[in-house]
């Protein structure tokens, strides 16, 4: 993990684990994943942080919390 910059807070919008959003220092883009193992949330590629937590409230809405069966 040391090649990222994680930050913590949010919450995966399948199963709402801990998500981290992390920062790439090699491009400068943004992104998120769940680290629940059967849970395929996934985002990446956003222009800032801010738009990491849009891009995580855009995937609650369209895809609802169906679980990924970890809770």
């Amino acid at each position: 993990m040391s090649r990222y910059d994680f930050r913590r807070g949010y919450e995966c919008p399948r199963c709402e684990a801990d998500t981290n959003v992390f920062r790439d220092p090699a491009t400068g883009t943004y992104g998120w994943v769940c680290p629940v193992e059967g849970c395929r949330a996934v985002g990446f590629g956003f222009g800032s942080r801010r738009l990491a937590r849009v891009g995580l409230r855009e995937y609650r809405e369209r895809f609802g919390t169906r679980g990924c069966g970890s809770r």
